[in-house]
């Protein structure tokens, strides 16, 4: 007998939905049967409900400081938020300080995680200083599970950004050590002239955050980062994309057979420019910005035609009060919102269940294909015999209005406050056993695994449009 049985859901499987049981032995699947025929030690009744593979968030920031201020969320809390929303695996960062080593900055990460986080993750290796020492470290972060390197083109004032030349050397040695790029795609030089010239003329308020971010400003680095990634054969990806305009160029890379991807996130999706309208602008400034509800529209269409391959949080829990101590101006207001347990019903909200998505292409945007991007694809990101025991039961009726008390732990608002959405986790299975029920946390601190990833696995645009793995 095995252990647990999720029984009679509309099962999401690789090869599409279908009612099923889905039988778990210990830590992974032992197999998918007909409905009703499953045995195990606990039989949970999915019916009515849909199953799928548990998230996979390859963009979040736990336990992190920026401009000033520190996030809600440490590696315990904030993977008790993601397991919530169904999400069994993130991918956070480990930072380089500039001048300093990459292996002392991953090996400190690790020493912040490992005894509190509850689900499994991986890190991203943030790149601030590249020299001949610097670079002689890449292999063997990679032979210690990292696969990949964040690189910001912006942000020098907090001692983050790359200029190109440093760049370009990163993304060849990278290349020889088996590492891709996750990229934040910004222009430094045309956002830095017009902050100066808007603070100088007194435009404080955080619309002028968008104002000096121009759709330009990520299309040309969008373009840059292919371009280098054509020369050097290292494979980037594309962090929160927002302008309409960056869509092509990635579509047109894909198509050439070039090692590019690129997601966007759930905020969005939800969420245009007119919030910097609200009584509460400043809760709006992240970066890139908020732009047009036609812009958004587009984000949607490459989604459904698999042009963009992902949907992540970008998850940074500062609090309203973190956010509101920068409101004065938009340039000292820390950029960022919360989302980590949002992603599942803002996702499935405006894209099944307002029929911009197929269910098929929701589970490949929520789990598979970041799993596949970000070296998980042989574990995680599917339901099927031998992958980790990692699911979530939804339910598609149940009706939820957000607010200021949403989330978990004490975050004080929420980007989508008055969004009526459905789709909640009802369960949430990780490594077989049930550790979220209606809310309820289960598990315990220091559950999660730091995980060795492996080679990417791009999925591929098909020619009519669509996409195929």
């Amino acid at each position: 007998m095995s252990d647990l049985v999720i029984a009679n859901g509309l099962v999401v499987l690789p090869e599409g939905p279908r009612k099923a049981d889905v039988v778990i032995a210990g830590e992974t699947i032992a197999g998918i049967t007909e409905p009703g025929t499953g045995r195990g030690e606990r039989v949970i009744d999915a019916g009515g409900r849909i199953v799928l593979p548990a998230g996979v968030d390859p963009h979040v920031h736990l336990l992190v400081g920026f401009m000033g201020q520190r996030s809600v969320y440490d590696f315990e809390s904030g993977g008790i938020a993601a397991l919530r929303g169904g999400t069994t695996a993130i991918v956070d960062f480990a930072l380089q300080r500039r001048g300093g080593s990459i292996l002392k900055g991953f090996h400190y990460r690790r020493k912040q995680a490992d005894e509190f986080v509850t689900l499994d993750y991986g890190l991203h290796q943030i790149i601030t200083d590249v020299n001949k020492d610097s670079l002689a470290e890449l292999a063997q972060l990679r032979a210690e599970g990292v696969a990949s390197l964040k690189v910001y083109m912006i942000y020098e004032d907090d001692g983050l950004k790359l200029e190109d030349g440093q760049l370009h050397a990163l993304m060849q040695q990278a290349a020889k050590d088996d590492l891709m790029l996750v990229l934040h795609a910004e222009n430094a030089g045309i956002i830095e002239r017009l902050r100066a010239e808007a603070v100088a003329a007194g435009h404080t308020h955080p619309r002028w955050h968008a104002l000096t971010r121009p759709p330009i400003t990520e299309v040309e680095a969008i373009q840059r980062a292919i371009l280098f990634s054509e020369d050097t054969g290292c494979g980037v990806h594309i962090l929160h994309l927002v302008a309409q305009g960056g869509l092509p160029l990635v579509e047109a890379a894909r198509r050439r057979g070039l090692p590019v991807t690129a997601e966007t996130c759930t905020h969005y999706l939800a969420l245009d420019e007119s919030a910097l309208e609200r009584d509460n602008p400043h809760e709006y400034v992240m970066s890139p910005p908020l732009r047009s509800l036609d812009n958004q529209a587009a984000l949607w269409e490459a989604l459904k035609s698999g042009v963009l391959s992902a949907v992540t949080s970008d998850e940074v829990s500062y609090s309203a009060a973190a956010k509101a101590m920068g409101a004065g101006s938009f340039a000292t207001i820390a950029n960022g919102c919360t989302g980590i347990e949002a992603r599942l019903p803002v996702l499935y909200t405006l894209g099944v269940a307002q029929g911009r998505l197929s269910l098929q292409r929701f589970a490949e945007l929520f789990s598979t294909w970041p799993a596949d991007i970000f070296g998980f694809g042989d574990r995680k990101g599917r339901i099927a015999p031998g992958y980790d025991a990692d699911l979530v039961v939804i339910d598609p009726e149940a009706r939820r209005t957000m607010g200021k008390q949403s989330d978990y732990g004490d975050i004080g608002y929420n980007p989508y406050e008055g969004m009526e959405l459905t789709g909640w986790a009802r369960q949430t299975v990780y490594r077989g056993k049930v550790v979220v029920e209606d809310g309820k946390f289960l598990g315990t601190r220091g559950q999660g695994r730091f995980l060795k990833r492996g080679a990417p696995r791009r999925p591929q645009i098909a020619p009519d449009g669509g996409a195929a793995a």
